[in-house]
């Protein structure tokens, strides 16, 4: 019988992985040495020493490489990052208050430091008595994958392996669930499905909304009995109901697909009684991650209109300023998927690199990928500028 619901955090309950790697990289810079987020998602989920001593062995730097000073930097920098913002996950917030009201219980398990913890509660719209426990990496000696942190939460809680459900998103995290013998559901945001199954998940999903929408204990249990079924363990559900065979990779990074999916919820919105073409599109901002969308707003004077790329863009500025546009999501209903305008990659050039991605998607899921250059491969660039 379930009795209880274990959340690891970061990637989890809440979009944090991509920031902190976006802090681990400029710390590293600050002492002279390139890091990209490769270098660090081998060490995801292992806590934070285990995060930045594996980037540093894979980079490898020994010297002027400090851990107390990298903690101190990650400490000095992350809170600032999503300070203002929700970086709550899809279902998040839903699954952890509906299971409280169905009388789950439920706690965080996860390797990272406390205060980093704590504030992941507070920037995903919870708080910390939503929790029945709350476990950081401060609380065990021997971290991810060893089982220790879940089976501190299952005895805190008071639970068996076989009443308890863990949810992770890492490889070293799955070991550590089934380590404790629970049933382990993965979530695809810094994992792929295949690699979910080979860590020995019972379930892979894109994100909580997929099981958020249950009204009692026994509702949630058949839920999860569902997506770890032998019927359902061969498929990643997208959202509620496209099923992917787990053996296909992602065709989006996770990045990518929360974007295409605000370009496909701002295109929803579109206004076009003249044309009738409904188009949205996002932006990912490469220093933050943050993802602006828009749609495309026709107007009776015609030369008034605004395409939903440059949309999404002002929208970018508006929140940031100047910002460097790392990916462009379009989506349409046209088959191929439409590219951008002429007039939008221009104005797009002022943000973007040549090595940007752009990502062209149909409303029946075909997709093409190009870069930046590929489709604008001499932008006009005001003399002062160059």
């Amino acid at each position: 019988m379930l009795r209880a619901f274990i959340f690891d955090m970061d990637g989890v309950l809440v979009d944090s992985e991509d920031i902190s790697m976006q802090v681990g990289i400029a710390y590293f810079a600050s002492i002279g040495v390139k890091a990209v987020r490769d270098d660090f998602r081998s060490s995801l989920g292992k806590g934070e020493r285990g995060f930045f001593d594996g980037a540093a062995a894979e980079l490898g730097v020994k010297e002027p490489y400090s851990y107390d000073e990298a903690s101190a930097f990650f400490r000095s920098r992350y809170p600032e990052m999503i300070k203002g913002v929700s970086i709550a996950l899809p279902g998040a917030v839903s699954i952890v208050k509906k299971a409280r009201e169905c009388g789950i219980l439920t706690a965080v398990a996860s390797s990272a430091p406390a205060w980093k913890v704590r504030a992941n509660i507070a920037a995903a719209g919870l708080s910390e008595s939503d929790f029945n426990f709350i476990a950081s990496g401060e609380d065990i000696i021997r971290n991810k994958p060893e089982k220790d942190i879940y089976e501190l939460a299952m005895i805190k809680l008071g639970v068996g392996s076989s009443e308890a459900v863990i949810f992770e998103d890492s490889a070293a995290g799955i070991e550590s669930g089934k380590r404790a013998g629970c049933r382990v559901v993965a979530l695809m945001t810094t994992i792929d499905g295949e690699s979910a199954a080979a860590a020995g998940a019972d379930a892979v999903v894109t994100d909580l909304s997929v099981l958020s929408n249950f009204s009692s204990a026994e509702e949630a249990e058949r839920m999860i009995e569902e997506v770890s079924s032998s019927e359902a363990s061969g498929a990643v559900r997208y959202g509620a109901n496209l099923v992917v065979p787990l053996s296909r990779k992602m065709p989006w990074s996770f990045t990518e697909k929360r974007a295409v999916e605000a370009a496909r919820k701002a295109m929803e919105n579109a206004y076009a009684p003249y044309s009738g073409f409904r188009v949205g599109a996002a932006v990912v901002s490469a220093a933050t991650g943050r993802i602006y969308a828009g749609c495309n707003v026709e107007n009776s004077s015609y030369g008034a209109a605004i395409c939903a790329e440059r949309n999404a863009i002002t929208t970018a500025v508006a929140n940031e300023g100047v910002f460097g546009l790392d990916l462009l999501v379009v989506f349409s209903e046209d088959d191929p998927p439409a590219p951008p305008c002429a007039l939008c990659l221009q104005v797009a050039a002022e943000f973007a690199r040549p090595e940007s991605a752009v990502l062209l998607v149909s409303a029946d899921g075909k997709t093409r990928r190009h870069t930046f250059s590929e489709l604008l491969p001499m932008p006009f660039i005001f003399p002062t500028m160059r």
